[in-house]
């Protein structure tokens, strides 16, 4: 096997326990074990974006009654005790809040008296993307080959068949394993197809723009002193209030929300600033952001907003073509601008194996804004093969 191979595999291991971190367990526990134990649980995920994986079934092993017992979440949810025998009691839960994302569970009862503590694996959609948007599309396609080869392996377990599976527990545990590859195998193939996809232009009906001035790469020379004097992105001219729209599908990784016209007085200027600075000033210059990390594992910055909408909220997943907020004017310090327009750059995900899910704020800042580099004539010709746009 050769170290591409051997790569391949690896990742595709990683990502496998990144979305699978389930242990599906039936203990034989003895049943005179007088402290309360877990024996089975259907699985330890609760996908909260799932109306169908957002519940369990979890079974005790226990000596004491655990007839008038519950389990409790600091997250809006519903337990029943649904079945009994012997020693073991099985419980239902089912989770209704898609927001709560505390794991820990307690086995109580009426007056409040701890029986049993433990957790689940919370996973909302956003969680998994994360997951998946910093890996290359040939380890993402190897790994879909995987979720769609052990759902066809459990593909008989839809639909319970005792001349399958006789054991009724059996196939709860199979089923789940079946419904959980599916979710997953659908999430990583919207991927997929989305990498295949061009963006939107994020003003509705509008091209990109032609003019030196308003694409990527055009100087910035009285800026020379605060940041790099280049211009990393497009401007698209339009009236206040316009509303702009997500051009990918995307998760929202940063939102602000709260700029004043004093904290350009937090902008640095001398001669020897660093990059790091430089950086930071145009962060500054953004004003009011929404920062979205799309499908495309790149970066979209949405600057110079007015209005962010209530919805749009970090960490949130968003869907192309969905409106985020409206345009403002660009409120840098030296020029009296009056001109309303969208203020976007692209950075352009590194693929730094050694950074995978660790990125940070910081470093997105610091990724290469897409088309760095080119000519105005090449900009032209390359960004329609990235936009929708004529």
């Amino acid at each position: 096997m050769n170290t591409k191979s051997i790569f391949k595999s690896i990742i595709s291991i990683i990502l496998f326990s990144v979305l699978f971190g389930y242990s599906l367990v039936y203990a034989g526990a003895g049943f005179f074990n007088y402290s309360t134990t877990i024996v089975f649980k259907l699985s330890d995920n609760i996908f909260l974006d799932s109306i169908s994986l957002n519940k369990t079934q979890v079974v005790f092993n226990s000596a004491r009654d655990l007839s008038n017992f519950k389990i409790k979440s600091k997250c809006d949810i519903f337990s029943k005790l649904i079945y009994k025998k012997w020693n073991r009691y099985m419980f239902d839960i089912k989770f209704f809040n898609n927001k709560c994302d505390d794991s820990n569970l307690t086995l109580i009862n009426d007056i409040w008296e701890v029986e049993k503590q433990f957790k689940l694996n919370i996973v909302r959609e956003y969680n998994a993307l994360y997951n998946l948007l910093d890996v290359k599309t040939p380890n993402l396609l190897s790994f879909y080959e995987i979720l769609r080869k052990k759902g066809d392996l459990y593909k008989d377990y839809d639909k319970y068949n005792p001349e399958i599976e006789k054991n009724y527990y059996k196939f709860l545990k199979k089923n789940r394993i079946l419904k959980e590859s599916l979710y997953n195998e659908k999430l990583v193939k919207n991927i997929l197809d989305k990498r295949n996809e061009k963006y939107l232009v994020p003003l509705l009906g509008h091209n990109l723009p032609k003019t030196l001035v308003k694409i990527p790469n055009s100087w910035r020379w009285y800026r020379s002193d605060y940041t790099d004097w280049i211009h990393h992105w497009w401007d698209i001219d339009w009236r206040f209030w316009e509303q702009i729209i997500a051009i990918d599908d995307w998760i929202i990784v940063r939102v602000v929300n709260n700029f004043k016209f004093d904290d350009l007085s937090k902008i640095k200027r001398w001669n020897n600033i660093t990059y790091d600075d430089k950086i930071r000033n145009l962060d500054i210059l953004r004003w009011n952001q929404v920062w979205l990390k799309t499908m495309n594992w790149n970066v979209v910055f949405y600057s110079h907003l007015n209005e962010i909408f209530t919805n749009i909220e970090t960490w949130e997943v968003v869907k192309k073509g969905q409106p985020i907020g409206t345009i403002w004017i660009t409120w840098v310090p030296d020029k009296n601008y009056k001109d309303f327009h969208i203020h976007f750059p692209i950075q352009v995900n590194p693929h730094d194996l050694n950074m995978v899910w660790k990125y940070d704020l910081d470093d997105y800042m610091k990724w290469d804004w897409l088309l760095k580099g080119k000519k105005w004539n090449e900009v032209l010709k390359l960004q329609y093969d990235v936009f929708e746009s004529k």
